[in-house]
This record gives C-alpha cells, sequence and structure tokens, in this order.
C-alpha cells in the first residue's frame, strides 16, 4: 500500500475511533448506568449488577484494555488481583471497562462494556474515558495499560522500564503514551525496588508522588506436576527426558536467548539437554538453527498447565535476561519445583535471591557449566529446596491487601502534581 493509502486508512481509524467515543460519552452523560451487565461465567450468574450508581467509598474505575491486546504475564497479574479483590470485597468498589468482552470475570465487580481499543490510545478515547468517569462518579482510574481520561486523578501500575533503560526509540507512539500515562498519573505501584528507581530515575518529575512497591506472586496453580502428567507432554512434544525450558521471545534482544544457544555447542553431545522454547515466534530462528543443529529444540505455545507441567520435569529454567520488572517466570519455576538458571541485574535479585544460580549475561562458558551442575542430583535437591523455600516470601493476598489499602489513600486525597 502507498503512504497516501496508509495515510487514509489511518484517518478513517482516528474518525472511527472519534465517532465510538462521541456514542460513548454521549451514552455515558445522558444514561450513567448504560452498558453496565451481570457478571456470568458459562451462564452463571456471578454477581447482579447494581442498579444504581455505587455507594461504597472509594469507587474506582479500572480499563481493562490490556486483556484486548494481550495475554502475557501482565495479564496474569491483574487477574491475580481481581480474584483477590473479589475475595476480599474491595471489588465492591471498582467498575472494570469491558472491551469486546475480553475482561476475566470474578464476583463483586461491576462490568461496564467499553468501545475497543482501535490502534493506539487518542484524544477520543481520553474524552470517553473522561465520560464514563464522571457517570460513575470515580474518585480515581487505573488503567491496565496507558490509556487515560482528561482530568480523573489516575494510579499507574509500572511492571518495567524495559525501553528507557534499553534504550527503545521512545518517539515511537507506544512510547509516548507511556510517558503520558506516568505524567498524568496522581500515583504509582511498581512491582519492583527496580523498577521504581528506574521509573523516578527517568522521570524526574513525578519524584514526589506517592510510589508504593508490590512484588508479582505466584498463581496457586503451578506446583509440581505428577509423573504421569509430565510423561504426556513430553509424548505431546516428542521431548527426551532430559530438557531444559527457555521462556520468552526469542527475537527480542535483552532476552538473550543467544547465551543459550551460545553454550550449548560447549556441553559434549551425551550431555547436552533438549531444549523447550516457550512463547516466541512458532519457529525457531535461523540465526539459532546453526548452534543448536545437535541439540534437540523445541518451540511451543502452553497452557498454564502444561506450562506446569514442563518446569516441573525440566533439568532447569534457563532465563538469562539482560532486564526485567520483576521475572514472574523465576517464581513460577521454582513453585514446580524447577532450579533456576539466571542473571544477576535489574529485578532478578529481588525474585530470585540466593534461590537460583546466576551467570554472566555474556559467558555462554558460565551457562554451559551452570546446566552441568545441575545434573548433579543432590545440587538439583538443594536448589529446588532453595526455590520452595523462595517463592513462600511472596504472596498474592499481601500484594492485592497492600494495592487496596494504598488505592484507598490515593482515592482519599490525589497527591497534586508537580
Amino acid at each position: 500500500m502507498s503512504s497516501s493509502g496508509h495515510r487514509i486508512v489511518e484517518i478513517a481509524r482516528h474518525a472511527r475511533t472519534a465517532v465510538e467515543a462521541t456514542s460513548e460519552s454521549a451514552r455515558a452523560l445522558a444514561r450513567p448506568m448504560s452498558d453496565r451487565e451481570q457478571a456470568s461465567l458459562d451462564g452463571e450468574v456471578l454477581t447482579l449488577t447494581p442498579s444504581q450508581r455505587l455507594v461504597d467509598s472509594p469507587r474506582i474505575v479500572v480499563d481493562a484494555v490490556f486483556f484486548q491486546l494481550h495475554k502475557t504475564g501482565i495479564a496474569r497479574v491483574w487477574s491475580a488481583l481481581m480474584a483477590q479483590w473479589s475475595a476480599s470485597g474491595f471489588a465492591r468498589n471498582i467498575v472494570v471497562l469491558d472491551r469486546w468482552e475480553t475482561a476475566p470475570r470474578f464476583p463483586g465487580f461491576t462490568y461496564r462494556q467499553m468501545m475497543p481499543l482501535r490502534f493506539h490510545h487518542s484524544l477520543a478515547q481520553s474524552v470517553a474515558l473522561e465520560a464514563i468517569c464522571k457517570a460513575e462518579q470515580a474518585d480515581l482510574f487505573i488503567s491496565t495499560n496507558y490509556t487515560i481520561p482528561l482530568k480523573t486523578p489516575s494510579l499507574l501500575y509500572v511492571h518495567d522500564m524495559i525501553p528507557e533503560v534499553l534504550g527503545f526509540n521512545l518517539g515511537q507512539r507506544v512510547w509516548r503514551e507511556k510517558r503520558k500515562a506516568i505524567e498524568h498519573a496522581s500515583a504509582y505501584v511498581a512491582v519492583s525496588e527496580n523498577t521504581a528507581r528506574d521509573l523516578r530515575h527517568f522521570y524526574r518529575t513525578i519524584e514526589c508522588r506517592p510510589l508504593r512497591i508490590a512484588h508479582n506472586a505466584v498463581d496457586s496453580l503451578f506446583t509440581p506436576s505428577s509423573e504421569p502428567e509430565i510423561e504426556e507432554l513430553l509424548h505431546e512434544l516428542e521431548l527426551p527426558r532430559e530438557y531444559c525450558v527457555f521462556v520468552g521471545a526469542r527475537d527480542v534482544p535483552y532476552k538473550n536467548a543467544s547465551l543459550v544457544f551460545d553454550a550449548l555447542p560447549l556441553l559434549c553431545t551425551e550431555q547436552r539437554p533438549a531444549i523447550l522454547c516457550v512463547g516466541g515466534l512458532p519457529t525457531l530462528e535461523a540465526e539459532f538453527e546453526a548452534r543448536a543443529a545437535a541439540a534437540t529444540v523445541r518451540v511451543a505455545s502452553l497452557s498454564d498447565a502444561q506450562l506446569r507441567a514442563a518446569y516441573s520435569g525440566a533439568l532447569s529454567l534457563l532465563y538469562p535476561s539482560k532486564y526485567e520488572g520483576f521475572g514472574l517466570p523465576i517464581l513460577e519455576a521454582m513453585a514446580c519445583g524447577c532450579p533456576v538458571i539466571t542473571c544477576h541485574n535489574s529485578s532478578i535479585p529481588e525474585a530470585a535471591d540466593a534461590a537460583a544460580i546466576y551467570v554472566a549475561e555474556d559467558n555462554p562458558s558460565e551457562l554451559a557449566a551452570a546446566m552441568m551442575r545441575l545434573r548433579d542430583p543432590s545440587v538439583r535437591k538443594t536448589f529446588q529446596a532453595r526455590g520452595f523455600e523462595r517463592v513462600r516470601q511472596f504472596d498474592w493476598k499481601k500484594t492485592a491487601d497492600e494495592v487496596e489499602r494504598f488505592v484507598r489513600n490515593v482515592a482519599r486525597e490525589p497527591a497534586p502534581k508537580a
């Protein structure tokens, strides 16, 4: 398509968003309770939608837009928070904006249908969000991504500062939107101390605004799988019994998949494990094929139950990332009894502490030696025990309770912006 054709498509997209936003705003202002629904799952009513505005204070609007966009770890974090708030009763204070019916359903929340996000956030979307916040008499707005209303105070949940730290092109629209969301927010939750430091380093103007650190935790699903479950997965993927797991996009340089494939040829053939790559592109990248020629490599997209079995049967999780906002796969692997080999940088030590084996992010020999070390059953048992103990230090209920208290405080007295 020519540049003029692309421009016409973009103009049409923005026009469609503007029309939808105008309709959304008018409906919210004229009929504040429109588009609210009963939350249901498999046809069973979970909670009755209130027939009037929420009366409990504070009143929170959460834009569940991330669930429309991605199914990554951030969606897992928000699902865990929502499950805990459903159990604690805080859900009664929250209206969830559901885009394209993608938001997870939990008892207690009020769900309100919202126009889908088209391409990128826009001024029209902000106008519509502000109208909904007014209709709901919201004290605070929270987005699961980077959407913002016009004036309603907002809290931003910050999962990482990868683009800023690693020198991405911050002129790209998605990162401009992130900056706007950061600058608009009245307060912040960061998933690690390292992420909090990076946030304040790159955005000096927010230094005086409230910030709370709330570590992620592990879903209760992640426990050691049974041997039959492991064998079923190995059979399905045609994996040998000795394998290691790599999780994440291999074509993203900071995930450092090249270290894994540089380490493989350094291992003798009879001691070279297979590699199970979870996530990323559906086929192995050409740059890794030659280095993996003498090894068994499988690329798979797994359900949570399958991932649990993969961790449970693996020799180790190979997680040589150069930067993480938190590093949730580290704890998920440990919870399943899978030893972890990773790198000592960014937030990773906050998650792993002394329960992982650390290697230099640019030293394949160290990684190969660590993989050999974990072939010793006594070493594996040591790190499995450390992993189980480490995971017990993180708890979603504790995290959700801490975030709830912070949200209530911020909603009560939004901090003035610098």
